[in-house]
């Protein structure tokens, strides 16, 4: 609701209110009361979101929508229906808190949602990183042909590029071993394997693929490339199942990345 509307309605409640005789003129006291502004939402669905920080550590606040625009004007008028966005306490309603994140789909906003909502994080991970408690982010170390991606880090390396918590380490095994299945029906001269916490990528010739997926973990984009893979892949007869699984898993890992980017941003103002 803008202030507009709010005025509108505010001026029709108390004109019904003098109808009826439940006041007099010059009776009415009431102020107007303006809506924080906010940045308009667009009609797409999405992520909003509210960052607690609270000294080494910061909490997300998420609610995922269908629609960011007709969400965004219902939490405006009603934000104490939405206490898991914490946008209210001791110094009023804090619309201004309150940011969005535009994903594809309603299903992405879900599990960038299940992964990084109502959890509290450390802002430097690597400070209490070790083997007892590995910590919540992926890694990223890059290698003169290739790539090595961890889903758990318990000795920190020089070169790591932290990536945020992508996927959930226990079943990020099991997809790696489908994208390994799933690679060898290419024509490529690929060296793609899983140890145990550890998905490694290398080639001397096909640089361009590993480029695509590093594209995925670090910046969160699937290129037309990338798709154009998966079609070829249909188009050879490989399971659909297969397809599919790994499909939505690099889909689920990128959304998750870019919005973690977009965290990383809101801390280091």
């Amino acid at each position: 609701m803008d202030d507009v509307s709010f005025l509108v309605q505010e001026t029709m409640r108390l004109s019904e209110k003098r109808l009826m005789g439940e006041i007099e003129d010059g009776e009415e006291t009431w102020e107007p009361m303006f809506l924080e502004s906010v940045e308009p939402a667009p009609q797409a669905p999405g992520l909003f979101f509210h960052l607690e920080q609270t000294g080494g550590t910061f909490i997300i606040r998420t609610l995922a929508s269908e629609n960011l625009a007709v969400d965004q004007e219902l939490i405006s008028a009603h934000p104490e229906e939405y206490p898991t966005l914490r946008l209210i306490n001791d110094g009023g309603v804090q619309l201004k808190k309150l940011k969005w994140f535009e994903l594809n789909s309603f299903s992405e906003a879900e599990v960038v949602h299940q992964r990084v909502g109502q959890r509290r994080f450390p802002r430097r991970e690597e400070e209490v990183c070790n083997l007892s408690d590995p910590g919540f982010s992926w890694w990223l170390e890059k290698h003169p042909h290739g790539f090595s991606l961890y889903s758990k880090m318990g000795l920190l390396k020089d070169g790591l590029v932290r990536l945020g918590p992508l996927a959930d380490g226990q079943l990020a095994p099991h997809r790696w071993n489908d994208l390994i299945q799933l690679l060898s029906h290419l024509p490529l001269k690929l060296d793609v394997r899983a140890e145990n916490n550890r998905f490694v990528m290398s080639t001397d010739s096909e640089k361009w693929l590993l480029e695509e997926f590093l594209r995925v973990f670090t910046r969160g984009q699937i290129s037309d490339d990338l798709q154009s893979v998966f079609r070829l892949l249909g188009k050879k007869g490989v399971n659909e199942g297969l397809l599919s699984t790994c499909w939505y898993f690099l889909q689920e890992v990128a959304a998750v990345r870019r919005f973690w980017l977009e965290i990383e941003d809101q801390l280091n103002y």
